[in-house]
């Protein structure tokens, strides 16, 4: 999903919309904006703490990219690049 920033409530909103609704286990967002992002902030967008994520925080936020998941659904047993956990 190309979210174009995670800016405000709207796209937060929206995502944990989908993710409810569509019953996702794992989801890719690029292009967040983003550099840092504290776990509520994951948590809040997933609308449940059983998660896990790797955020690459890409450049000043250009070309930044976030993978979350469901801990019950997937599990990350190693990663590849500059990734924040």
């Amino acid at each position: 999903m190309n979210i174009i920033g995670l800016g405000g409530g709207t796209k937060t909103r929206y995502l944990r919309q989908i993710i409810s609704k569509e019953g996702v286990g794992i989801i890719c967002i690029q292009e967040t904006k983003t550099i840092a992002m504290a776990d509520a902030r994951f948590f809040s967008m997933w609308g449940d703490s059983n998660i896990g994520w790797l955020h690459n925080d890409g450049v000043n936020g250009a070309g930044s990219l976030l993978t979350m998941w469901h801990k019950d659904v997937f599990s990350c047993s190693n990663h590849v690049g500059n990734v924040s956990l």
